[in-house]
């Protein structure tokens, strides 16, 4: 599968998937477990992560369990380093399929320039998960709900939430073209 792109929009890509990538890659603080039969199993890590206070980090990690704080953090215990490494090498391969994709040296491309994107099906599933991350985490700091569109569809051009808007709005066609193009292959 083969996607185009202009230069400003893979150095778009770039940026907010090594945001990502950042994100993901954070050590989150850890609280002491107390859980001495996951111990004596050889199933606890000595840390549990703490449930992060960043709402963007709780909506990419969230609560295994509503109102079981106990049961909130053995899920988070067993789970949130497995997913964080998942999140963090679906964005590197995102970052390395647009590194490996670019014709010309960088500093020689204009905006306006095209570069060609060739992606495998592994490759392509990893665009589709950092695609879904970034949309999250967007429209998270943005606080998109549901059946709120006139509202973004009404901002001024000079609100800075309007362009993040467009981009959220651009990387969910992205998806979308990406899902579309995987589906035409399937038999």
């Amino acid at each position: 599968m083969t996607a185009s792109f202009h230069t400003a929009e893979v150095e778009l890509l770039r940026s907010l998937v090594g945001q990502l990538l950042e994100l993901v890659h954070d050590e989150p603080e850890a609280k002491e477990s107390d859980d001495g039969w996951a111990a004596a199993l050889g199933l606890a890590d000595e840390d549990t992560p703490a449930r992060p206070t960043d709402p963007v980090l709780l909506r990419l990690f969230p609560d295994g369990y509503n109102g079981d704080d106990e049961s909130a953090s053995d899920f988070r215990r067993f789970t949130e380093r497995g997913l964080r490494e998942a999140k963090a090498g679906t964005a590197a391969t995102v970052l390395t399929s647009l590194a490996t994709s670019e014709g010309m040296n960088p500093e020689e491309r204009r905006p306006r320039d095209k570069t060609r994107v060739e992606l495998n099906a592994e490759e392509a599933d990893a665009w589709l998960r950092t695609l879904t991350d970034l949309r999250l985490a967007l429209g998270t700091r943005l606080g998109i709900s549901d059946d709120d569109e006139d509202e973004w569809a009404n901002l001024s051009d000079d609100d800075p939430r309007r362009h993040i808007h467009d981009v959220y709005d651009w990387l969910g066609w992205l998806q979308e073209t990406l899902v579309r193009t995987l589906s035409a292959g399937l038999p």
